[in-house]
């Protein structure tokens, strides 16, 4: 597999496609990706609060939303992880209970209030 910075390789389905961060970029602005990798049923366009969680998360390499977030922005936030060949961590918090899940490629790792979940996916990262 080719691992240069700007080229990695996504598998949708049975098609590999190379795919760069402009791809995502465009998707996220709402337009089309120009290497296949978006589908109309899949929702990826950002909110201009959304864009804000996204900064932030590409600056943290994880992302922090909570239970009332729109699912675009995981959506969004899980192929630029294959692009980077991050781990694709997420804190979902929610705010009504103070309480936050740690997940690791959507599967649940550990649960626990916010300000300590905070930390130990800092320390992870």
């Amino acid at each position: 597999m080719n691992r240069n910075i700007n080229t990695k390789v996504l598998l949708e389905g049975n098609i590999m496609t190379k795919i760069k961060l402009e791809h995502i970029d465009n998707l996220r602005q709402g337009k089309k990706s120009g290497s296949k990798i978006g589908s109309r049923w899949v929702p990826h366009h950002l909110y201009k609060y959304e864009e804000e969680k996204y900064k932030r998360a590409l600056k943290y390499r994880f992302l922090e939303i909570t239970n009332k977030d729109r699912v675009n922005l995981r959506n969004i936030w899980q192929k630029v992880c294959l692009v980077k060949w991050w781990k694709n961590y997420v804190l979902m918090k929610n705010l009504e209970q103070a309480h936050a899940i740690i997940y690791l490629s959507d599967l649940p790792q550990m649960s626990g209030d916010i300000k300590s979940m905070k930390q130990v996916i800092k320390d992870y990262v």
